[in-house]
C-alpha cells in the first residue's frame, strides 16, 4: 500500500463515475499506489504541463480529443514545405489512430472536424494527399496571434 509522506494542506472532494474510479484504482494498484497518490501524481503532471499561467495560451479546439490531435499534427508538421507546414495524410492517420478511433476513421472523426473548425486543411497533391497545418495561434494580451517567428499563410 502507499505511504503517507505528503503534507496535505488542502483536501478536495469531487464526484466521479464509479467505473472511472474503478479503473483509476486498478491503474494505481498496478503502480503500487493508492488512489490519493495517483490523483496527486496526475494533478502534478497537469500543473507542470499547463501551469505557467504567464505563458501564451495556444488556441485549440474545445474538444480535448481534437485539441490533442491538433497538437500532434502541429508537432509532426513542424518542418515547413515552401510556405506551408504539412504532413502526409497517411502519416497523420498513423499518428492519430488509437483504440477508440481506428485508422480507417481518423479522416472522418478527427481530420475533417479539425478542417471544419479551421485548424487544418486537406490538399491533394500530384502524388500524395497532405494535411496542411497552419502555424499555432496563441492568445497574447487578449489577442489572437500567430506563434512567434511564424507568418500566417492564407
Amino acid at each position: 500500500m502507499g505511504r503517507m509522506d505528503h503534507d496535505p494542506s488542502s483536501r478536495v472532494s469531487f464526484g466521479c463515475p464509479d467505473e472511472l474510479l474503478e479503473t483509476l484504482d486498478e491503474i494505481a494498484d498496478r503502480e503500487d499506489m493508492n488512489r490519493s497518490e495517483k490523483l496527486r501524481e496526475l494533478v502534478q503532471k497537469e500543473v507542470e504541463a499547463k501551469g505557467d499561467l504567464d505563458a501564451p495560451q495556444p488556441v485549440l479546439p474545445d474538444d480535448e480529443r481534437l485539441a490533442e490531435a491538433y497538437r500532434i499534427l502541429h508537432e509532426r508538421a513542424s518542418a515547413p514545405h515552401k510556405s506551408k507546414r504539412r504532413v502526409k495524410l497517411e502519416m497523420a492517420k498513423n499518428k492519430l489512430y488509437d483504440n477508440t478511433t481506428p485508422k480507417s476513421a481518423v479522416l472522418d472523426e478527427i481530420i475533417k472536424p479539425l478542417e471544419s473548425e479551421g485548424y487544418v486543411s486537406v490538399w491533394t497533391g500530384n502524388q500524395h494527399v497532405w494535411v496542411i497545418v497552419p502555424p499555432m495561434r496563441y492568445i497574447i494580451d487578449g489577442e489572437d496571434t500567430v506563434e512567434p517567428g511564424e507568418k500566417a499563410v492564407a
